[in-house]
């Protein structure tokens, strides 16, 4: 088993995990760090372009290795405006 640490970061805040969690690997803490992202979207998703939830994973070290991110894209796409008389 291998220790990650957690960090959460959206528009007001971040929280850094002071413990850890054991996993056998890396990719069963990217697993928990989707879950982690999916409940910070269930709390509120972005409301602004470009606002993001991010969830970072961290080695023993603490050095960040991953990062996973939520990011509110709004595109605006051109729509032509009828002409009158129908053409």
């Amino acid at each position: 088993m291998t220790v990650f640490y957690f960090l959460t970061r959206d528009s007001e805040s971040a929280w850094e995990d002071e413990n850890g969690l054991d996993f056998p690997d890396l990719l069963a803490a990217v697993d928990e760090a989707k879950k982690i992202l999916a409940e910070m979207a269930a709390d509120g998703i972005p409301r602004k372009d470009g606002e993001r939830l991010v969830v970072e994973i961290a080695g023993p070290d603490r050095i960040p290795v991953v990062q996973l991110a939520l990011t509110m894209t709004i595109s605006y796409v051109a729509v032509e405006t009828p002409k009158a008389g129908g053409q």
